[in-house]
C-alpha cells in the first residue's frame, strides 16, 4: 500500500523533533484503518447496488438511441 497520513505526519513531526506517544500513535493507525475500511465497505455496497441500476440505465440508453 504505501505511506498512510498518518505514518507521513508522523515523518514530518519526528524529523522536526515533535514525538507522539507510541499509544497515541497506534490510536491513530487504528483509526485510520476502521476509516478504510468503511470506506471500501461503502463503495463496494454502493457499487453491487448501482450495478445492476446502471446496466439497466444503459442498456435503455441504447435502446432508446437506436430507436431515434
Amino acid at each position: 500500500m504505501g505511506q498512510t497520513a498518518v505514518d507521513w505526519l508522523n515523518d514530518v513531526l519526528v524529523s522536526k523533533g515533535i514525538f507522539f506517544e507510541y499509544a497515541i500513535l497506534q490510536e491513530a493507525k487504528q483509526m485510520e484503518m476502521e476509516k478504510a475500511i468503511r470506506d471500501y465497505n461503502a463503495g463496494y455496497d454502493d457499487a453491487q447496488c448501482n450495478h445492476i441500476n446502471d446496466a439497466e440505465n444503459y442498456a435503455n440508453e441504447r435502446k432508446y438511441m437506436n430507436d431515434k
